[in-house]
């Protein structure tokens, strides 16, 4: 008898770790796709650069950009909670008008998850060389 519940809970030991991912382990198809296009992306700046279409602070900044990117969307590949791939967009001040009008203004003192002009989800700043603002894009259905 104990011995056949010894072998049973030995089975469900092997099983539960069966179901456990590895560490670093992308379970999101779909942040697998994007973490590929944005090796493309990699690539094709380091053509560019190659090739002097592209200036070196240029290179910098787009590659950064990257960077961050492949970060955050590592982490939402990882993560076994969220069902949705947020869609991240990484600027530096001078571009945050692209996105949000007096952008640098309305950035400048808000906190982490803050909503901007229910848009927009205040992520974070990174601070590589420049400063780059992280936000993602509000969906707007119910």
């Amino acid at each position: 008898m104990f011995l056949r519940l010894f072998i049973f809970l030995i089975f469900l030991s092997l099983l539960a770790n069966s179901f456990v991912l590895a560490q670093g382990e992308i379970i999101h198809s779909d942040a697998e796709k994007y973490l590929e296009f944005l090796r493309e992306e990699q690539a094709e700046l380091d053509f560019q650069l190659k090739h002097k279409e592209i200036s070196r602070q240029t290179y910098k900044r787009s590659s950064t950009r990257i960077s961050i990117l492949k970060e955050l969307i590592t982490e939402y590949g990882q993560d076994i909670e969220q069902y949705k791939m947020p869609e991240y967009h990484v600027a530096v001040a001078k571009d945050l008008e692209i996105f949000i009008s007096n952008g640098e203004k309305k950035l400048k003192n808000a906190k982490p998850n803050q909503i901007i002009d229910k848009n927009w989800r205040f992520v974070k700043t990174i601070t590589r060389g420049e400063t780059f603002y992280i936000l993602e894009r509000l969906s707007n259905n119910p």
